[in-house]
């Protein structure tokens, strides 16, 4: 079978955690991609099955590769092939590959862990070496600083920004990198599968959001003080090196970060990371989509940039339960039947009574724009700029036939959609801790900001225009009014 270009293909046995006497050839292969991939040479069922026998899903599997341990979780079929006799040719794509130990379904936990997330080190800018070069460019010296560790509370346990960089030397050659890692100590084990939904989750939003690029896990191992080996507790914890598919990444600018690490007060903002990246999954992952460069359709980013807002908003401010005032609603009733109204619209007028109000997108975005209106108005001053595209996203989302302009003119999309990412963006930023003039002062600085500005003065004018002087519901939006720091 053909494998991703780079990758490396190593022999291998593999058999199932209750028969490890029956142990079946095959190759175990690490992608270019960070996962990895096992091939079953023979059937993992035994000697007298057949080859669809093989073509399921295993959820552990042990291995050894060139007398390393390896446990694979979640391993899907991918390709299968049969050959002759009892030769086969099956593909199985795990989830996770861990190298370094044999893992039972009930060791599957984590005291210790550390990571590292992709383009993280443009975020942190670690300089623990500094090379020093002659005018010839010769290295003449090299300096070393100390990588000043920030370690924040969270619930059992701590997360640190730590020094990872490496550094090797003989005598032909010296090679150094500096670089930076997130380092977990938990109190008590943290299951595999709640480690990586809540914990790396949390690692790969922040990174996602900050460069504004999808971001993977880069380098994974960690620990369990309570492994045994061979039943026995070792005299230090051993660590396990782990495959999982990456993302590919490109490269930006500094500049283009939505704040740098120097920016963050680690210690009191880290725990805000995990709260919200839970919190606020549905719209996150709305909003990452957005921040996806093969999503370039500007209609349908802007519906989803619509309704990354609509649901962050519905998550900030659940709607209270409603309970119908049955006494209200019969008086109203009785009342209308004295009136020349017919029943239809007497129906109406009770249905209206028995539901609740539903707050108006153009309420929603006013009341997230109260976590930073100083930031908002960097990019625009119309007064109603939040009525206008709320009534833009009903043009599109009911195909009204003014819609019909944006088959040949998607500016006015594209002017809503950058204000609404900068939206999402200041209240983000606000439930990290940043307050409302720090989030302006950030905002102003980056350069986003000037070019999402010149957007909004040449394509405002283009959004649904309003008849007369819109009234809206800013005594409720005031009541509503957020307070720095919070992260439901």
């Amino acid at each position: 079978m053909a494998q991703d270009e780079n990758s490396e293909t190593d022999v291998a046995e593999w058999w199932l955690p209750q028969s490890e006497d029956s142990k079946t050839p095959g190759t175990y292969t690490v992608l270019k991609t960070g996962n990895a991939l096992a091939c079953l040479h023979r059937s993992m069922q035994g000697h007298e099955a057949d080859f669809f026998s093989d073509l399921v899903d295993y959820p552990l599997i042990h291995g050894e590769v060139f007398g390393k341990s390896v446990t694979l979780l979640n391993a899907r079929v991918g390709k299968g092939r049969m050959g002759s006799s009892s030769q086969v040719d099956i593909e199985l794509r795990p989830w996770l590959a861990i190298e370094g130990l044999l893992l039972d379904e009930d060791e599957l936990s984590v005291t210790e862990a550390k990571v590292r997330i992709q383009r993280q080190d443009e975020w942190v800018q670690p300089e623990t070496f500094t090379a020093h070069k002659d005018s010839r460019n010769f290295l003449t010296g090299v300096s070393i600083r100390n990588f000043p560790e920030r370690l924040a509370s969270i619930e059992n346990g701590l997360v640190g920004v730590c020094d990872f960089s490496s550094s090797r030397w003989n005598s032909a050659e010296l090679s150094i990198a500096s670089k930076s890692g997130f380092h977990f100590c938990f109190e008590t084990p943290v299951s595999l599968k709640s480690f990586f939904a809540e914990h790396l989750r949390g690692l790969q939003v922040l990174m996602t959001l900050v460069t504004g690029t999808r971001c993977g896990i880069e380098s994974l191992k960690f620990t369990n003080e309570t492994w045994l080996v061979n039943g026995v507790a070792p005299a230090a914890p051993p660590w396990v090196d782990v495959r999982v598919r990456a993302p590919e990444v490109k490269k930006s600018k500094r500049g283009d970060l939505l704040f740098p690490f120097r920016a963050l007060d680690w210690e009191s903002q880290a725990p805000h990371i995990f709260d919200l990246s839970l919190a606020w999954m549905y719209a996150i992952e709305q909003w990452a989509l957005l921040l996806d460069d093969r999503f370039v359709w500007p209609v349908a980013r802007f519906s989803t940039a619509a309704s990354a807002v609509e649901a962050l908003d519905r998550i900030l401010n659940p709607d209270e339960t409603y309970e119908a005032d049955a006494e209200l609603i019969a008086r109203v009733v009785e009342a209308l039947k004295d009136t020349s109204l017919s029943g239809k619209d007497r129906k109406k007028v009770k249905s209206g009574l028995e539901r609740p109000r539903e707050v108006s997108l153009e309420q929603r975005i006013r009341r997230l724009a109260l976590c930073s209106p100083q930031a908002m108005s960097e990019i625009v001053d119309d007064p109603q700029w939040a009525a206008r595209v709320a009534r833009l996203r009903h043009v599109v989302s009911h195909g009204l036939q003014t819609s019909e302009k944006l088959s040949k003119d998607v500016r006015s999309v594209e002017c809503g959609s950058e204000i609404l990412l900068y939206l999402l963006e200041c209240v983000f930023l606000f439930h990290l801790g940043f307050d409302g003039e720090r989030i302006k002062e950030m905002k102003r600085r980056h350069p986003h900001t000037g070019w999402r500005r010149s957007v909004v003065d040449e394509c405002m004018s283009l959004l649904p225009q309003l008849g007369g002087q819109r009234v809206t519901d800013r005594a409720q939006a005031a009541r509503d009014e957020p307070s720095a720091g919070a992260t439901s």
